[in-house]
């Protein structure tokens, strides 16, 4: 759920269809509507045609997204500065970024 508020509270009133969520989030299409559904019980996100495609469903975040989202974002935000930043030495963050950067450009490429 976090992955789907991320993509879709990037810019505020931004649709995504619910196929590119699925690639981005590497999920079947039947993963993604269940996700989806529940995302849209609990009041997160909202469900809407896409203009000039009825096979398409666009998917954008509610108020309660968004602030949930903000809320989720701070505890990640901590989360990653006390495992991830804090135990590196600042004379390693260069390194430290540039493999991570490494990483995320090997798994892009796959």
């Amino acid at each position: 759920m976090f992955e789907v508020l991320i993509r879709l509270c990037r810019r505020p009133g931004e649709e995504i269809s619910q196929r590119r969520l699925a690639d981005d989030l590497t999920l079947t299409s039947s993963g993604i509507t269940r996700l989806i559904d529940r995302m849209e019980g609990d009041g997160l996100v909202r469900r809407g045609p896409a203009p000039g495609d009825r096979r398409s469903v666009l998917v954008e975040a509610t108020e309660q997204g968004r602030a949930v989202f903000l809320r989720a974002a701070a505890v990640h935000t901590q989360v990653v500065e006390r495992y991830f930043v804090a135990p590196v030495a600042r004379a390693d963050y260069a390194r430290l970024t540039h493999a991570l950067g490494e990483i995320d450009k090997a798994l892009r490429d796959t």
